[in-house]
């Protein structure tokens, strides 16, 4: 992975980008979670609203899937790169600095050697069988439409533990430079519970 120059400024110059999509992931996948709720309803079995709610619900998680492998995509801007990043002392050194010139010292907790530490850490939790699943998910099944060569898939609970590892790496990368973009822990439920109101039927 080439990433030259600046590779303090490489995290910082796209800190914003990564929390903008990493937000669309989970507005995706938070919606797709509430619809996912109404089709387990029991009521209404048969009822209309079903099969519009089931297009609604696979393409939300579809593009939740997408947006979780590119965030991870070891060969563009990712989670991945800044983890690469991180992992070169030297690159370390130069973001603090950076940010020391931006932000002033870093006298608060978590300090920001104890953020990069973290985003290590929440990394490395992640599964990358999962992953690979899901990448190839997005090949056959999304991005290629041929289906019928597909050998692998995710559960949705698998899914769910990608987006909140995908979410904790987000709020962190967001606290550690200090980005104006909005972004918190608890978007998905709230999508989640936007989407069953919005698709509440009239009572009979």
């Amino acid at each position: 992975m080439a990433l030259q120059g600046s590779d303090a400024g490489f995290i910082l110059a796209n800190a914003d980008r990564l929390i903008t999509v990493a937000s669309r992931c989970v507005f995706s996948f938070g919606s797709g979670d509430g619809l996912n709720d109404l089709l387990l309803t029991s009521d209404d079995p048969h009822g209309d609203w079903r099969q519009p709610v089931a297009v609604l619900h696979r393409d939300a998680l579809m593009m939740a899937v997408l947006r979780v492998t590119i965030l991870l995509d070891r060969k563009r801007l990712s989670f991945q790169s800044v983890h690469h990043l991180l992992k070169d002392t030297s690159v370390v050194a130069a973001l603090l600095r950076a940010l020391e010139d931006r932000h002033g010292p870093d006298v608060f907790l978590p300090s920001r050697t104890d953020m990069i530490e973290e985003f290590r850490q929440i990394y490395g939790e992640i599964d990358w069988k999962v992953h690979g699943r899901l990448v190839h998910l997005r090949d056959l099944g999304i991005a290629h439409l041929t289906p019928e060569e597909m050998t692998k898939s995710v559960t949705f609970a698998e899914l769910r533990t990608m987006v909140k590892i995908i979410s904790r790496l987000t709020v962190n990368l967001q606290h550690l430079c200090q980005t104006q973009t909005a972004f918190r822990l608890d978007i998905p439920d709230e999508y989640r519970k936007l989407a069953r109101k919005a698709m509440q039927r009239p009572a009979a």
